[in-house]
């Protein structure tokens, strides 16, 4: 399924992000590495949703812009519908965040939440479990729905 040159996966103990706040990873695209919490390695589960989700940043970024459209108008038409809730943290809290005009002029805050539920959402289709999932039925069956068509199958590149 995933294809390309290697990923380098590290892990480190008391990961934090930019902020200072505890982490539990960290993507660097071009230097093609992800850096994993050390604490992961003693939930098997969690440790697989998390890496999974942080591959998916490679997939994002090699999806192409029409595939990164069709994944924001799916995600513009959720926040049409008013609807709640995220497959995920890291795409929650972007999504609270979200302003109007983010939407609309499609701002940095905007694309970002659209990589993190693009991400979360893969973690969820591809390695099963809900641990984060706060989104309703309905929105996750359109979504796997989506995953089905355009990405389930398909040779990705990373």
């Amino acid at each position: 399924m995933l294809t390309g040159r290697p990923i380098e996966i590290r892990y480190r103990t008391e990961l934090r992000d930019t902020a200072g706040n505890p982490a539990h990873a960290a993507t660097f695209i071009r230097r093609r590495l992800i850096v994993l919490d050390a604490e992961l390695l003693d939930d098997a589960s969690e440790h697989a949703r998390i890496l999974l989700h942080e591959l998916f940043h490679f997939v994002w970024v090699r999806l192409g812009n029409a595939g990164r459209i069709r994944w924001e108008e799916s995600m513009r038409s959720e926040l049409a519908a008013r609807a709640r809730g995220e497959a995920g943290w890291s795409a929650e809290w972007r999504k609270r965040a979200l302003r109007a005009d983010d939407v609309k002029e499609r701002t940095r805050a905007w694309r970002e939440y659209c990589c993190e539920s693009f991400c979360d959402t893969a973690a969820w289709v591809f390695g099963g479990g809900e641990v984060e999932m706060m989104l309703a039925a309905k929105w996750r069956r359109e979504r796997a729905a989506w995953f089905s068509a355009n990405i389930a199958g398909r040779e990705l590149r990373v």
